[in-house]
């Protein structure tokens, strides 16, 4: 089989599996591959021809895929939820590390458990650190702190 084969071969298949994934698995492979059959057509050694594969191959990879990564990954859409996250809110039912409690955020009642397993009264006020599936973390509010939920 003649090396111009085999690099057109590389060459498709990296330009398929590419087209399959759409992830950017592939796509340096076949650059790597396209400047190998160029080196080819100038007469490179075959040597030389591996190494231009691997040099263009990896430095496709660095360069390219962290930005493909960032402009490529989208926006990160938050939900209605994530809004609850630093708002303050009261508590209904008392908060232990035994037991979860509840507390009304922003209108809504939630099961909530304390960050540092403390202790939080009915009527006091405390701060959504975080959501964890159908509950809230809660931070107990120092008295200055508190504010309508």
């Amino acid at each position: 089989m003649s090396i111009t084969l085999i690099w057109a071969i590389v060459l498709v298949v990296s330009v398929i599996v590419e087209a399959i994934t759409v992830d950017l698995v592939s796509i340096w492979f076949g650059l790597g591959a396209l400047a190998a059959l160029i080196g080819e057509a100038c007469g490179l050694s075959q040597v030389l021809q591996v190494v231009i594969f691997t040099i263009i191959s990896v430095v496709c990879i660095f360069v390219s895929r962290p930005l493909a990564k960032k402009y490529l990954r989208g926006n990160t859409i938050k939900t209605n939820l994530d809004r609850v996250i630093g708002k303050h809110c009261l508590v209904t039912e008392t908060i232990t590390a035994d037991n979860k409690g509840e507390v009304k955020v922003m209108g809504n009642l939630w099961a909530a458990t304390s960050l540092n397993n403390e202790r939080i009264q009915v009527g006091e006020y405390a701060e959504v650190v975080s959501i964890e599936g159908a509950h809230v973390i809660v931070k107990k509010l120092n008295q200055g702190d508190d504010s309508v939920c």
